[in-house]
């Protein structure tokens, strides 16, 4: 986006000779681009969000390991410090 914009400084500064023309229409590209991504990430949300509705009518919930069995630091710790406390 960056490059984008400071293409668009540059041409438009050379095409008008104006400064304050050219950070106009700088600014506005900016707003255009930001709007585009705004939309553009709205709609790939949703799209997932819709796809994963569909697709989870019927599926079963993952089994997930439990809060301690997921960091391995956290869990070296507790065996550590409370041995009788894990298997």
């Amino acid at each position: 986006m960056t490059a984008t914009l400071l293409v668009i400084l540059g041409w438009t500064y050379a095409a008008t000779g104006s400064a304050w023309a050219a950070l106009g229409w700088t600014f506005l590209a900016a707003v255009v681009l930001q709007a585009g991504y705004f939309v553009a990430v709205l709609w790939l949300v949703f799209a997932q969000a819709r796809s994963t509705h569909e697709t989870k009518s019927d599926a079963s919930p993952a089994k997930l390991p439990g809060p301690f069995e997921r960091d391995g630091i956290i869990h070296t710790l507790i065996s550590r410090l409370f041995p009788s406390l894990l298997p």
